[in-house]
């Protein structure tokens, strides 16, 4: 009986060290690939610059998740296949009174168990960071003009870089075929509502952990527009850093 003691402590003693080891090395990564190792913008040569007009998004963060907001009344392809949606449409054809559009990624567990400004459960938390799991899209939309603050920051990006940005949005969508003749795809939009009168959920592709969170997304999306960006961004405030 002390044999099998002896044995299960020095299980228990190797697992807590590799765990502590484990979370050591990931809070190292964090703060490298954060914090000191970035990833530059390319310079737009001067006609590039001149030619392009510029386009205000911010970038928001309730200090865990980070969300894109870009505006409405801006006609991209991306504005056309979710006005397919009639749910939707009543938003985007109403500019008067709808201004901007929040768009992120995020873990579907984690998404489900917010509802209520509820904070999800710690085997929810767990999951999501230690399992691959299933994602979702979420949209909200707001009638005000947003104020930046530490948790709320303003970008001007050029059209192409803007276009970037709308294209990794896109491809970020689970799709569907709507017209298999014409090729006309639309997203999957979760039949029940969001937190709100006015935002919905969509089924997204990719999975979800530990190295790749709702602000890798954001991040990601950031990169391809072409501003300054953290090699690793899992944490909502290493993004709001680089933004400054």
């Amino acid at each position: 009986m002390s044999h099998k003691k002896n044995y299960f402590l020095c299980f228990l003693h190797f697992s807590t060290k590799t765990i502590l080891l484990s979370f050591c090395i990931y809070l190292l990564i964090v703060l490298i690939g954060g914090y000191f190792w970035t990833i530059n913008p390319t310079e737009l040569n001067s006609n590039q610059a001149e030619n392009q007009t510029e386009i205000e998004i911010y970038i928001t963060s309730n200090g865990f998740h980070s969300d894109v907001v870009i505006p409405i009344q801006t006609e991209t392809n991306f504005f056309k296949i979710l006005n397919q949606d009639s749910f939707i449409n009543s938003y985007l054809g109403n500019t008067n009174s709808y201004k901007w559009l929040s768009i992120g990624w995020g873990d579907k567990g984690f998404y489900k168990e917010s509802y209520n400004g509820n904070f999800p459960s710690v085997s929810s938390c767990l999951n999501a960071a230690l399992v691959p799991s299933e994602t979702l899209m979420h949209l909200d939309f707001y009638r005000n003009n947003l104020k930046e603050s530490k948790n709320c920051k303003k970008i001007k990006l050029k059209k192409g870089e803007y276009q970037s940005l709308l294209q990794h949005i896109v491809e970020s969508f689970r799709t569907v075929k709507k017209d298999s003749k014409n090729k006309i795809t639309k997203f999957i939009r979760l039949p029940q509502k969001g937190y709100s009168n006015s935002d919905y959920f969509f089924e997204a592709k990719g999975s979800y952990h530990l190295f790749y969170t709702c602000n890798s997304w954001t991040n990601e999306g950031l990169q391809k527009a072409n501003q300054k960006t953290a090699l690793f961004a899992p944490l909502a405030q290493t993004i709001l850093y680089h933004l400054k």
